[in-house]
């Protein structure tokens, strides 16, 4: 009898060893998989951090990309032709020279007629020096002939072929406030401050280039928008600024390096320090009438560019950057930067 009693203890005994052997066996590998769970869970946060990180530029820009490898967007291949002796030294024939002619890409007739005057680099005369107020009056003169119902620009687009002969010998003033009449075609020199100058409607901004230069992208085959400014102030805004424009054309080197934009001057070779710099700029008068000025008493958008007006310097001739006690040429004073 006390066998037994003996047997069924060692028996519980040996039960009760198993059971907690399997309960510690058990909890163990509980404790492994939610520790390996945990560390699974880890490891998808770390890497969804990674994937948030920032692109070296801003959403939406495009400052930082490479060229396309497929930059034009226009099926035209023509050469252009300059039709005289180039207005300025050092010019050199570019690709877009080979392929691009002087009514770019447009199909329609107001904005072939624009386009060869943007491209005309045989404007001659002596040119007439300007100032601000110069450039004001004549908007104000093409605007009280919209008003009279004798011409359009704008959302219609550009002026009819035969209504850019009314851009011509308009009343406006010279530098010294004196009366002229001048207009499209005619040479101006204006005597200003850099507000900025970048290589406009091209990929950095996120463009497809400008139909005038056959809707490439590239740097190369686009203009190089500058706004000049009266004066160099921290009130001053470019709302108030008169366009200039530097065609792809026959663009001298030394010409293509003026660029101070923070989008675009990277990409240029040897950009040039010209924000905030007095120059004279000398070149035709020409009248966008593909936008609507865009000035600091009105609102801005519309995909117009900010300025007082729609009469630009196009296209530049001639550049001269004041060093201090004259005027020089652009190609000297950039020689030693």
């Amino acid at each position: 009898m006390r066998l037994r009693w003996y047997l069924c203890v060692a028996i519980s005994v040996v039960l009760l060893i198993t059971g907690a052997s399997l309960i510690a066996a058990s909890a163990s590998q509980q404790k492994s998989t939610n520790s390996t769970s945990k560390s699974s869970s880890s490891t998808g946060k770390s890497s969804k951090k990674r994937g948030k990180k920032k692109p070296p530029h801003h959403a939406g820009s495009h400052c930082a990309d490479n060229p396309p490898a497929n930059p034009s967007n226009c099926n035209v291949d023509q050469k252009f032709v300059v039709g005289c002796t180039l207005p300025f030294q050092g010019g050199v024939s570019h690709d877009i020279d080979e392929h691009c002619p002087n009514e770019g890409c447009a199909s329609r007739e107001p904005d072939k007629a624009q386009n060869q005057v943007k491209n005309n680099l045989c404007a001659t005369g002596t040119p007439v020096q300007i100032n601000f107020a110069s450039i004001d009056k004549l908007q104000q003169a093409v605007d009280l002939m919209v008003r009279q119902h004798k011409i359009s620009y704008g959302k219609s687009g550009p002026p009819q072929p035969a209504d850019r002969a009314k851009l011509h010998g308009l009343s406006t003033v010279d530098s010294t406030n004196k009366a002229v009449n001048l207009g499209e075609g005619d040479l101006v020199m204006l005597d200003a401050f850099v507000f900025d100058a970048k290589h406009d409607d091209t990929f950095p901004f996120g463009f497809a280039g400008e139909g005038v230069n056959c809707k490439n992208s590239l740097l190369e085959w686009n203009d190089i928008h500058i706004a000049l400014v009266p004066a160099v102030s921290p009130s001053v805004k470019e709302c108030s600024s008169v366009t200039a424009e530097i065609i792809p054309h026959f663009r001298p080197l030394v010409w293509d390096r003026f660029d101070c934009d923070p989008c675009t001057s990277p990409h240029v070779t040897k950009p040039l320090p010209v924000k905030g710099i007095r120059v004279r700029i000398t070149g035709q008068l020409f009248f966008d009438g593909s936008h609507v000025p865009s000035s600091c008493a009105k609102p801005a958008g519309g995909g117009n560019p900010l300025r007082r007006s729609v009469w630009e310097i196009h296209p530049v001739y001639k550049i001269e950057v004041f060093d201090g006690s004259k005027f020089i040429s652009l190609e000297d004073w950039a020689a030693t930067r």
